[in-house]
């Protein structure tokens, strides 16, 4: 604001009026052992609110926890309480569960599972001679039913690769977690409304 003041694209007087305190919010991974007890708090608000037990966290996922950059800040840590509060009420939440709820973090030292890169040529051309086989033996051939069904056993191995780690199957996939969950959501719904 005082940038702006001295640039003239704000009121000095509005400045000063508005101006009579300062104080510096650090980010939250500035703010160590601090996290814990936000989450801790977090943890008891919303346990209370859903009438769960609380989840205890593991000490590798304490430490996980903190060494974690937090990107989305407070509003972020708060979404993690929310979420192991409701998938994990009233059991101990290890690295593995805590680590599903984190976004990719690049600067972490968490360990990282490798994206494979995309199709070579060799590659496609084994697809393409597995669909040659697969339209001229099926006389019910459905390519949406068969593009479900493929990409239902991708989603799947990534999970099994991945030990259930949402975060890490969906860096394996090469897409967003949320991505992930909508599909899976969507493959659902989609097996909902036609069970063959």
């Amino acid at each position: 604001m005082k940038k702006e003041v001295r640039e003239g694209r704000f009121r000095a007087d509005l400045y000063h009026r508005l101006s009579v305190f300062t104080v510096a919010i650090p980010p939250l991974r500035d703010l160590g052992n601090d996290r814990i007890r936000l989450l801790e708090h977090f943890r008891a608000v919303y346990s209370a609110q859903a009438d769960l037990p609380p989840f205890q966290l593991a000490e590798e996922a304490k430490e996980r926890l903190l060494a974690y950059r937090f990107p989305g800040n407070v509003r972020e840590l708060r979404n993690i309480a929310i979420r192991l509060t409701t998938k994990h009420a009233g059991k101990m939440v290890d690295v593995y569960d805590l680590e599903a709820e984190l976004d990719p973090d690049p600067g972490s030292e968490s360990p990282a599972i490798a994206v494979p890169p995309a199709p070579t040529l060799s590659a496609r051309d084994e697809l393409v001679s597995i669909a040659l086989n697969d339209i001229q033996n099926r006389r019910d051939f459905n390519l949406d039913a068969t593009l479900r069904l493929w990409e239902e056993a991708y989603i799947e191995a990534a999970q099994q690769v991945a030990h259930g780690n949402m975060s890490q199957a969906a860096r394996l996939l090469g897409v967003n977690r949320t991505t992930l969950y909508n599909r899976i959501d969507t493959l659902a719904r989609d097996k909902r409304a036609s069970p063959q």
